[in-house]
């Protein structure tokens, strides 16, 4: 796990203070990457690279990047890890390839700079990299196939740039300052901005299973080297109808799969830890963990003064398992006062991150490097109550057919009032999916965002543009490849965007904010494309996760296994009364005073909210848009 940096000035040499702009992008990264630094200069002074290194896999000196061919024609910089890439060395020495480290990094390398982008479909891992061509005088930058690491460019017709974080760019000064408007659409759209989106205008996020490359003589390319919603599509192929396919035989089958994920994410020289929350989840990966014979485990819990505190159970399995456990208690005094430097570490607005924030801190604290998480369990086991809501809501809505108009807007009438917009939104859709999907998902509503909107969507063709530009996006990220089973679009838009634009992109940058790596072994392809769509024939298995719990050799306590799902979220909606509520009426009207919401919105949302008639995540998100924008100069 590392950072990167990188340019490719297309016409002609890099300007002005080289070395000051190296500088610049080493100490915006440095805290990804706190076990060394290396740069690289084209000789032609038309390309830099810049890295900072977390060492994990060969932590010698074999390791550092950027690394180099023997025959010096490419270079790369590469951020994450690659698992399978023991096997993908001893195919490439049967190829006659000879190596000269032990690391992950010079795998990646002679896989691409024999085969190129297309070449990565067969990496099991997650990853960004940028690699120079210096005989093609092209530079080549990709993403893992579920976008766990981070890639941001900023390209124009004169230069290409690109990093591991937006804010090395914005700290070099290779991109402006300005806001985009689709982003902030996005953001109040959806909570969190999808990709290729950003919230700063001129800089966008390359695509989950996606390569970009750029030549100096003004040429360029795209394409797609892994689509994950194929696993979605169809039937099982090979493996027979899937409707008839056994329950015991599936479960059989899936448990294997399960430890040998889990057993690839715990490659590494160094120790690793687990995230534990006293769920499912987290517990079934120290369950598999002790299964394969992992010893010495130390895991790791936040903890607050709440009923819904999981700490307690979180204890119970480590004291199953017996790990060596590290419980960190969080109050909303010590929230309220380190919440500015929380946001300062966001690289995109989100209305997550806190929790992952100090996890994360209290792990690295330990001087532990790398940490097992169970991000993309319910989206891979269908843990979500959105797997049997939306399919559900969209039969009932079928079954009405002719009759569905008049009693949708009946239906409204009888639910709480903090559900009733979108209700009402739901019954206007036609059915579609992703409509459904908004309404369950989804922070703001479209109407609402025009109702919220204020006079900084109002010049030219600010809003009309910015609607185009987000449902574009929608479009592509949420779109299916193929014909699927309703559960099976639920977990293919639950991993798309919930998932893949929130939850992971939050742990990369929470977790790399202190030298941490995380890693998700239940977000990985080949395990991905094992459960589904198969687990959509057996919606039972879904239910209290039981497909994943009945998979494990070493049972988790009955206790856990029961326990309702609750989420891992700290209690806003208590702090917000008391310690956080100066914090988020100040985000809330700060955001008003930039223009970006009316006037009035910061005090209907805070007395929506008190009055019980809207979610607690209402204010909080707005404020810490407001925070964000505030704290980057922008409002």
């Amino acid at each position: 796990m590392c950072g990167f940096a990188g340019v490719l000035q297309r016409d002609g040499r890099l300007t002005g203070d080289v070395p000051a702009l190296a500088a610049s992008l080493d100490r915006a990264l440095a805290h990804r990457g706190p076990d060394g630094a290396g740069q690289w200069h084209g000789p032609d002074a038309n390309v830099l690279l810049v890295h900072r290194r977390l060492a994990i896999i060969d932590p010698g000196p074999g390791g550092t990047q950027p690394m180099t061919t023997p025959d010096h024609r490419f270079h790369i910089v590469f951020n994450g890890e690659i698992y399978n890439y023991r096997a993908l060395r001893a195919g490439l020495e049967s190829q006659g390839e000879r190596f000269l480290t032990a690391s992950d990094t010079e795998v990646l390398l002679r896989l691409v700079s024999r085969g190129g982008p297309l070449r990565l479909s067969a990496v099991r891992g997650m990853f960004a990299f940028a690699c120079w061509d210096s005989a093609e005088r092209s530079v080549l930058v990709a993403r893992d196939r579920f976008g766990i690491k981070p890639l941001y460019v900023a390209a124009d017709a004169r230069r290409v740039a690109f990093a591991s974080e937006l804010g090395a760019l914005r700290a070099a000064k290779l991109i402006g300052g300005e806001t985009s408007p689709a982003g902030i659409l996005a953001f109040l759209r959806w909570g969190s901005v999808p990709p290729p989106l950003t919230w700063q205008r001129g800089a966008d996020m390359v695509e989950p299973g996606c390569w970009r490359r750029w030549w100096l003589d003004g040429r360029e390319d795209r394409g797609v080297f892994a689509d994950v919603r194929t696993a979605y599509t169809g039937g099982i192929g090979a493996r027979g109808d899937s409707s008839s396919d056994n329950v015991d035989t599936f479960r059989a089958e899936i448990a294997p799969a399960v430890r040998e994920s889990v057993r690839a994410h715990l490659v590494a020289d160094v120790p690793v830890g687990v995230f534990l929350s006293g769920g499912i989840d987290s517990g079934a990966l120290v369950s598999s963990a002790t299964s394969i014979g992992a010893s010495n485990l130390q895991t790791f819990t936040v903890g607050f003064d709440d009923e819904s505190s999981e700490s307690g159970r979180a204890r119970m399995v480590a004291r199953r398992f017996g790990t060596t456990h590290h419980d960190l208690h969080l109050d909303p005094s010590t929230i309220a006062r380190e919440l500015p430097d929380v946001i300062a570490h966001l690289d995109q607005p989100t209305i997550d991150a806190v929790n992952s924030y100090y996890v994360s801190r209290v792990v690295a604290s330990t001087g532990i490097k790398a940490v097992l998480s169970g991000a993309g369990g319910d989206e891979l086991f269908g843990g979500y109550p959105s797997f049997t809501r939306l399919p559900r809501a969209l039969a009932v809505k079928r079954l009405a057919g002719p009759l569905w108009p008049a009693m949708g807007p009946l239906a409204g009438v009888f639910m709480p009032e903090r559900l009733r917009a979108r209700w009402r939104h739901f019954a206007s859709t036609n059915g579609d999916l992703v409509e459904a999907y908004r309404v369950q998902r989804g922070f703001l509503l479209p109407d609402e965002v025009a109702e919220f909107a204020g006079p900084a969507w109002r010049s030219g063709s600010v809003w009309r543009d910015a609607i185009e530009q987000v449902q574009t996006a929608e479009r592509a990220l949420l779109g299916a490849a193929g014909p699927e089973r309703p559960a099976s679009a639920v977990a293919r838009l639950e991993s798309r965007l919930y998932l893949g634009s929130q939850l992971l992109r939050d742990l990369d940058v929470m977790s790399m904010a202190h030298g941490l790596e995380v890693r998700v072994p239940f977000v990985d392809h080949e395990l991905v494309e094992r459960v589904w769509p198969r687990l959509a024939f057996h919606p039972g298995l879904m239910r209290g996760k039981q497909l994943l719990a009945g998979t494990l050799e070493r049972p988790l306590p009955d206790a856990i296994v029961r326990h309702p799902k609750q989420g891992f979220t700290l209690p806003f909606a208590r702090w917000m009364a008391g310690d956080l509520g100066p914090f988020v009426q100040d985000g809330m009207r700060r955001l008003s005073a930039a223009g970006w919401i009316t006037n009035d919105v910061p005090g209907r949302v805070w007395a929506s909210w008190r009055a019980g008639a809207s979610h607690w995540s209402r204010p909080w998100g707005l404020a810490v848009l407001g925070h964000f924008l505030t704290q980057r100069g922008t409002l």
